[in-house]
């Protein structure tokens, strides 16, 4: 596990400039070798030509050539200790000859290049012929010039490495700092917070490396966000909610304790069931909805029949409908009405429309249900004969606790702000409408249809 990125990066990166430092170092050092090699041989075969056209001159005094001799060696950039340079003629007489090492004799060397030990040092020798003069000359070169050479080369790459390491360090410190400044940025401002303070970070400035770790804290944040929304929400709307039916519960319990006889003892303890089931019901609708926030996506999604769903629900509604004397209607299934949903969410969708419609149609009034398929939708329909509702308030009876004025049916409020919730979650689309003989309501879910 990396413990600390800055130390990781440091530390990798000084490795790998040392790693390629010294391969490149290697590298060098070998190539040098190559370059070394044909560029000092070359010398050795200039130095055989002017040594040349120096024999051919018979003008020259002895004097004279011991200068061009040491001029020579001077240009050469070799010290007379490691160049040696003979001429001989036909008949085996040594002509001239470099000062040094006067008892070596080079006299059968090879034409060309060879190589040679003399008296345990190895030596890199050239020799020619020139056929106008009739003489051999041979010029020696000591091997160890040649690595010499590049020793100096590669310890010179060396040193250079051991002082600009320190730099390379500071400057790899400096960079990663400059990369990481925007994280420690983030984690400033996110250390700085107060716990309640739950807006995204700003993703400008930030690194694209960064930027999904950022983005998926965001995405926490609104989730922790909409969650204390959601809590404070759920204890605001129960206390608004429970507010009423527990004070109308404590008033007829106190009747009940007052009653003089059992008739309006028992009526009102009547009341306290109903204020009871009432505050329950509160509860239930107030749970689900709290459950259901917008921040939560479906689990458990699978293809769901709605027809199917739709015949459980409503043989559940359906004692409540006969005790309103309310005739409730499912239509035929469709061909296909299969939808891509959860089923439990489904299911408290499907309940909360009928029961609304059960709870506003007047006795002796008439609900139908219908699945319908439409191709690319899947609409459950509802359609009722109560009161309907003004087309100026169809978009606020979604809210939370709003009921439309002078309806003296009992609920929460919160039935379709629920059913609303659910409708989002799975991207359908809600419309309340005028049934085509102008009574009640039409109210129409639409699905996206699931196609296997």
């Amino acid at each position: 596990m990396i413990r600390s990125i800055r130390y990781f990066l440091l530390i990798s990166l000084l490795l790998s400039i040392t790693v390629a430092s010294a391969i490149n170092g290697i590298g060098n050092y070998l190539l040098d070798e190559q370059v070394i090699q044909p560029y000092l041989d070359a010398q050795l075969i200039r130095a055989s030509d002017l040594i040349g056209i120096l024999n051919r001159s018979t003008t020259s005094t002895e004097k004279i050539k011991n200068e061009i001799i040491a001029y020579l060696l001077r240009t050469q950039s070799i010290t007379g200790q490691k160049f040696l340079f003979q001429v001989w003629d036909k008949d085996g007489k040594r002509l001239m000859h470099s000062p040094n090492y006067p008892e070596i004799s080079l006299k059968d060397a090879p034409i060309g290049f060879s190589d040679r030990e003399i008296q345990g040092n190895d030596w890199r020798i050239y020799g020619t012929y020139d056929k106008n003069q009739g003489v051999k000359i041979v010029v020696a070169e000591l091997y160890n010039l040649r690595r010499e050479l590049a020793d100096d080369i590669a310890r010179s790459n060396a040193n250079i490495l051991l002082i600009t390491y320190p730099v390379f360090g500071i400057l790899v410190w400096f960079i990663i700092s400059v990369a990481l400044r925007s994280i420690t940025r983030v984690t400033t401002e996110i250390s700085n917070r107060a716990s309640t303070f739950l807006e995204p970070v700003q993703l400008t400035e930030i690194p694209n490396e960064i930027k999904p770790l950022v983005a998926e804290l965001n995405q926490l944040f609104i989730r922790l966000k909409l969650a204390f929304e959601r809590n404070k929400r759920f204890a605001a709307d129960a206390a608004h909610e429970l507010r009423t039916p527990l004070a109308a519960l404590k008033t007829h319990v106190q009747v009940a304790l007052k009653a003089d006889n059992d008739a309006d003892r028992t009526k009102a303890l009547k009341k306290v069931i109903e204020s009871v089931d009432r505050s329950s019901h509160v509860v239930a609708q107030l749970l689900t909805l709290s459950r259901l926030g917008e921040e939560e996506a479906l689990t458990d999604i699978k293809p769901v029949d709605l027809h199917k769903l739709a015949i459980e629900i409503i043989a559940f509604l359906a004692p409540h409908a006969l005790e309103k004397n309310i005739e409730l209607e499912l239509a035929p299934a469709p061909r296909e009405g299969i939808i891509l949903g959860n089923d439990t969410a489904l299911g408290i969708l499907i309940r909360n429309i009928v029961d609304n419609a059960i709870r506003y149609t007047p006795s002796g009034g008439e609900i139908k249900v219908a699945i319908i398929d439409t191709g690319t939708k899947v609409i459950f329909r509802v359609t009722d004969t109560g009161s309907g509702i003004p087309p100026e308030l169809r978009e606020r009876v979604f809210e939370r606790f709003y009921r439309v004025l002078g309806t003296k049916a009992s609920g929460s409020g919160l039935g379709l702000a629920i059913v609303s919730q659910i409708t989002s979650l799975h991207h359908a689309e809600i419309n309340l409408a005028t049934p085509p003989n102008g009574i009640g309501l039409q109210f129409d879910v639409a699905f996206p249809k699931y196609h296997a």
